[in-house]
């Protein structure tokens, strides 16, 4: 997986990884070749045979075909929420320059999916771990609909104690779980629940909707797609359980896995990845919200 700024995709690299290339490139320059976007990484590629057995301009738009397959696949998911046009056949990747809400946050999730989000997380004092939790929660209460609640219980969250401490303050505000089991001498940092979604209704009893979400940025996740176990935090953290199991949730900056995502989707739950949360954007983002994504971008791009 290729990392900014300097990291390049191989010949062995999925049509995915190098689109995200591809549109990275675009988003610098305004427009770029698929040709030229492929040259230059196939050329230094110890991958590459130059021995004349394989023509290495086959190669290159092989490569290119396969891109433009996957940004016109793109296209048709997100339509205009999508911020690049492929025109010339396909071969030439335009980027939408403007300054809509929607072209920032796609250009957040593509760049904290490409930069290394362990050193790189903190741009201009703003997390963008934290900011794609809030990011994540603002989805997931479009996609649940009308009088959908939403808390961040992440370890970015720094606005309220420990985590025992959201927890027991989550626990009354949905109305379940009882009081919070102190488990004395285990440290569970957020016990992988980042994003915690309920829909109830007014007579705020028990039995309603509830999700725990995990937020991954970064490309460094398919092994960590079932850490979040809701039963076992359940009956580690409550004292009374809820009446319906919550249901699982994933969400990632990156695009998932096309080849395996059944697989893949079986171990994370209800998936979320870039392009399903642009599906579920509101047309009204909160302005604090999006000027940290804005500041955050400007920072690398600047």
């Amino acid at each position: 997986m290729f990392k900014l700024p300097d990291g390049i995709p191989t010949l062995r690299s999925s049509a995915q990884e190098w689109a995200d290339y591809a549109e990275y490139l675009a988003l610098i320059n305004g427009s770029i070749s698929l040709h030229d976007v492929v040259k230059a990484p196939l050329m230094v590629s110890d991958e590459t045979v130059t021995s004349g057995i394989i023509d290495t301009t086959d190669q290159f738009n092989d490569k290119a075909d396969e891109i433009s397959i996957e940004i016109n696949r793109r296209q048709n998911i997100s339509g205009s929420k999508y911020p690049f046009s492929a025109i010339q056949n396909g071969y030439i990747l335009q980027y939408d320059a403007d300054d809509q809400d929607l072209n920032w946050i796609y250009r957040f999730l593509l760049l904290s999916t490409r930069l290394n989000m362990t050193k790189q997380k903190i741009q201009n004092n703003i997390d963008g771990t934290q900011v794609f939790e809030m990011l994540s929660a603002t989805v997931a209460k479009k996609f649940f609909g009308e009088n959908t609640e939403s808390d961040i219980l992440g370890t970015s969250r720094s606005d309220i104690g420990g985590f025992r401490e959201k927890l027991a303050q989550l626990s009354q505000r949905i109305g379940e779980g009882g009081t919070i089991i102190a488990n004395e001498g285990f440290r569970p940092q957020d016990d992988n629940v980042d994003v915690v979604i309920w829909k109830g209704f007014t007579d705020k009893m028990p039995s309603k909707i509830i999700a725990f979400g995990q937020c991954k940025t970064g490309t460094s996740w398919e092994d960590r797609l079932s850490e979040l176990n809701v039963d076992a935090f359940c009956r580690n953290w409550f004292t009374i359980q809820p009446v319906m199991t919550p249901l699982r949730m994933f969400f990632c900056a990156q695009y998932f896995p096309l080849k395996i995502w059944r697989v893949r989707a079986n171990e994370a739950g209800l998936v979320f990845d870039r392009f399903r949360i642009l599906d579920y954007l509101p047309e009204n983002i909160d302005d604090a919200l999006m000027g940290d994504i804005k500041t955050w971008c400007s920072a690398i791009l600047n």
